[in-house]
């Protein structure tokens, strides 16, 4: 009996702890983080040049941020990374209205790359320390990042 409620116990302990607080670290959230941001931030660089001569990069950026939201909105305990990755893919926010904004004018201005790349590349690093530490500082920094928006 007493060997019973020794697991009883370890068993109820184990439920709560696993139960409690935001996903464990993701190998592949972070690596494609890093990836997409990457992606993202080269891909501006070129946004003094002619929309149609990386409109193929373009649509394989939008499908990655796609793929990452659809990734992460199928893990569970994992609100504040969705959230992040639902501004991400915002038409009317950060990069996606950067990509928009690109292909109406047909090519940026380099002050203008200057100005927001920092602001995208922000977005990136907060959501990838967040995905290295998962604790509340960080998530604090993701969800005061989106309030501010």
């Amino acid at each position: 009996m007493k060997t019973l409620k020794i697991y009883f116990i370890a068993f109820v302990t184990t439920i709560s702890i696993t139960s409690c607080g935001s996903s464990l670290y993701d190998h592949f959230t972070y690596t494609e983080t890093i990836d997409t941001k990457l992606q993202a931030l080269s891909l501006m660089d070129k946004s003094d040049d002619a929309f149609s001569s990386h409109e193929n990069e373009v649509i394989a950026l939008k499908n990655q941020l796609e793929k990452m939201l659809t990734y992460e909105k199928g893990k569970g305990k994992n609100e504040i990374t969705t959230k992040m990755w639902e501004v991400l893919n915002n038409d009317n926010k950060l990069i996606k209205s950067y990509l928009a904004l690109w292909e109406q004018k047909g090519s940026l201005n380099v002050a203008f790359i200057q100005e927001a790349k920092p602001q995208i590349e922000e977005a990136f690093n907060i959501l990838i320390q967040y995905e290295e530490k998962k604790d509340k500082t960080n998530e604090n920094a993701v969800v005061n990042f989106i309030s501010n928006l």
